[in-house]
């Protein structure tokens, strides 16, 4: 209880006392009277039931008012993390308090699975390049290459490939293997080691000096019986383990490794500092997240988050339990904490951490309607990239729904928001700060009205220091520059159109007046007639544009697909080396005779050279370097490209290209394909 309330419950509890002290007075008082008055011979009096009553009231109404103090908890201690006072988040202190949570909440899964799959797989990266394009002048190097296409500088995102320049280290899909290769003398590739990782299945590394870092998953199904009678047996239940794997470089020796009962599907590397989020299932028989950890030779160690590192929200919809993990790879500690809730997205710098949910809040719209509306949890946490741990600072709940973490940017401190919502279609931008107080994220600056003409939908966002940049599209693609100098006061500054949209936006100089745009190009109906590259000069009024269109001159069809176009990560870029590279899946076919078609499945690689100093507007973009590789029956597209260079007596300028078939590296000089290596495939594709 906080000082004033002892001050109230004293007053309170002095007055009751009087008016006890009172009452006891008269009761004691009136028994004598009785006594003299049948000393005496006198009639003895009877005081009404109403006398005894009255004299009662004021100590029963003190009484109460005093309890009432205590019971309601208004004069209590806030609830504290260490200097925030928790006005919205609230820890657990057992399980049975968990479980009933739990269980008041169950009937919300179904909008889970709605909100969480049925999704748009738009992305747009922002104009920062990986951690492995920056190269310190001070530093001789000879190698350089082109690394991850991260959206912010300094905070490493996990893909299936990684290199350093020396080695490449690529995680084959659709197989528990590492491919490791090295690069030697002239740009020659060794396939060094496959490393198989038994019953772990990842598509998620990351490289250090010192370690490959292997984050992926094993499950185990559970079987029940359907029909005992014909002992007709389904499976019904998976359990997911979500598993981290620290190989050491040199020697591809285990040197840590954590199993948890949640599944790690978000994730950061910040210097030696990783970041994990995971989603644990609240139907297992232990509720708290369990964390089994294993360092080189050591035994194996079991720990369990506290229920008192668990927190909740009241106003938040329950659909499982989502557990940050941070682990210091300089000493394999490990720091976790858990929530109750699900996260969609995550937007992390160099010292905050935020995710999205977005949810469906339901309501009663007529007597005889349930409306609904569009939601979104943003938590915002202070990360120490030292120790590796997490500090939750505060949350907030905004109308609409983010599609990917490039939605999401901080900017001196204050977060940047994009959102969107379907009934009715409106877009939004928010600008938030931290409260200095309390667990709040505070709504300073939005942008409600204007984004968007009628029924167009945001399909990318980008930001670049205090300028923002939002797509929306229905028919015309319409591209905003939105001021947030002033974060108290956004404002749209112009809008530019053209047909078709971009689901993809890369800033290519400081000034933010170059970009380069990956999308899908419409005629003025919104019709798509195939994807496309745009490059934008806004200072000088110009544009260049390539199209892969369904439809070449010969008169044969195709579809092209490529991740790029929903996963920013599928794109090597580099504003430095002037490159723009993915991968493309292309089924194409022609009519060969009279209701007679032939069918083809081509795997390339697109390298485009992007140079704004070109007098020719036309010239911006180069016609693409094509890589293929050779066509299975199961499909295997190319997923990643490389771009590695060295200077000196062994000069080379190569692009590697890996599959689950195979590498192919193709030389930038001689513009000719100069390597092959094929790879060993799983038996289920040989057949």
């Amino acid at each position: 209880m906080t000082v004033l309330g002892w001050i109230v419950f004293s007053l309170f509890s002095v007055s009751a006392a009087y008016f006890v002290y009172q009452l006891a007075k008269d009761i004691i008082w009136n028994r004598k009277l009785k006594v003299f008055q049948k000393s005496v011979g006198e009639s003895v009096v009877k005081r009404p039931v109403m006398f005894w009553i009255k004299r009662s009231y004021g100590a029963a109404v003190a009484s109460l008012f005093m309890f009432a103090t205590v019971f309601s908890g208004s004069f209590s201690i806030p609830n504290m993390l260490g200097d925030r006072v928790l006005l919205h988040a609230k820890s657990l202190s057992s399980a049975q308090e968990l479980r009933e949570l739990l269980s008041s909440q169950s009937n919300g899964y179904l909008n889970w699975w709605f909100r969480d799959f049925v999704t748009f797989t738009d992305a747009v990266p922002e104009a920062n390049m990986g951690a492995e394009d920056q190269v310190d002048a001070s530093q001789e190097l000879e190698r350089d290459f082109i690394g991850t296409n991260n959206q912010v500088e300094g905070v490493e995102e996990a893909d299936i490939i990684k290199t350093d320049g020396d080695m490449i280290y690529y995680a084959a899909r659709y197989q528990n293997v590492i491919r490791i290769l090295s690069i030697g003398d002239g740009g020659v590739a060794t396939l060094e080691a496959d490393l198989e990782l038994g019953d772990v299945y990842t598509d998620s590394i990351f490289l250090t000096d010192e370690y490959l870092v292997v984050i992926g998953y094993s499950y185990e199904m559970t079987p029940y019986a359907y029909d005992v009678e014909y002992d007709y047996v389904g499976w019904a239940y998976t359990a997911y383990t979500g598993t981290v794997i620290v190989y050491d470089r040199e020697t591809l020796e285990i040197a840590y490794q954590l199993e948890t009962d949640s599944n790690f599907y978000q994730y950061r590397l910040i210097n030696d500092a990783l970041f994990l989020v995971s989603n644990k299932q609240t139907n297992q028989e232990e509720v708290r997240p369990m964390l089994k950890e294993t360092e080189g030779e050591l035994d194996e160690v079991t720990s369990y988050v506290d229920y008192d590192d668990i927190y909740y929200f009241d106003n938040v919809p329950i659909y499982g339990m989502t557990v940050f993990t941070g682990i210091d790879l300089n000493t394999f500690d490990v720091n976790s904490q858990a929530f109750l809730g699900y996260v969609n997205q995550i937007y992390a710098d160099d010292d905050s951490l935020y995710t999205a949910f977005s949810y469906t809040e339901y309501f009663q719209y007529t007597e005889a309607q349930i409306g609904w509306v569009e939601k979104t949890q943003i938590m915002k946490f202070d990360i120490d990239t030292t120790n590796a741990t997490f500090n939750y600072v505060g949350q907030a709940v905004l109308d609409g729904y983010i599609e990917n973490q490039y939605w999401m940017d901080e900017y001196d401190d204050h977060l940047r928001i994009v959102t969107t919502s379907w009934n009715p279609i409106q877009n939004r931008l928010y600008v938030l700060k931290q409260s200095e107080t309390t667990d709040e994220l505070i709504i300073v600056g939005s942008i409600e009205n204007g984004l968007g003409k009628p029924n167009e939908r945001v399909y990318s966002v980008d930001f670049q220091g205090t300028t923002g940049y939002v797509v929306t599209f229905e028919q015309i693609d319409p591209r905003y520059w939105i001021d947030l100098s002033d974060p108290t006061d956004p404002k749209i500054l112009k809008a530019t159109e053209r047909p078709g949209f971009s689901t993809y936006l890369h800033i290519w100089n400081e000034e933010g007046t170059q970009v380069v745009g990956f999308g899908y190009s419409a005629d003025q109906n919104g019709r798509i007639n195939g994807m496309e590259i745009i490059a934008s000069n806004d200072d000088l009024g110009v544009e260049d544009s390539y199209v892969l269109t369904y439809q070449d001159q010969l008169g044969i069809w195709s579809y092209s697909y490529s991740e790029a176009s929903y996963n920013p990560k599928a794109m090597m870029i580099s504003p430095d080396h002037g490159i723009v590279a993915f991968p493309v899946m292309s089924w194409s076919y022609q009519e060969v005779a009279p209701d007679n078609y032939q069918s083809n499945y081509v795997s390339q690689y697109l390298v485009f050279y992007i140079d704004f100093t070109q007098e020719d507007p036309d010239n911006i973009i180069s016609e693409p370097i094509v890589i293929r590789h050779e066509a299975s029956a199961y499909y295997f597209g190319i997923d990643r490209g490389v771009y590695i260079s060295e200077t000196g007596d062994q000069a080379f300028e190569m692009i590697y290209t890996l599959s689950v078939t195979g590498m192919v590296s193709y030389n930038l000089e001689t513009k000719a394909i100069f390597q092959t290596i094929n790879f060993e495939l799983p038996d289920w594709a040989k057949e």
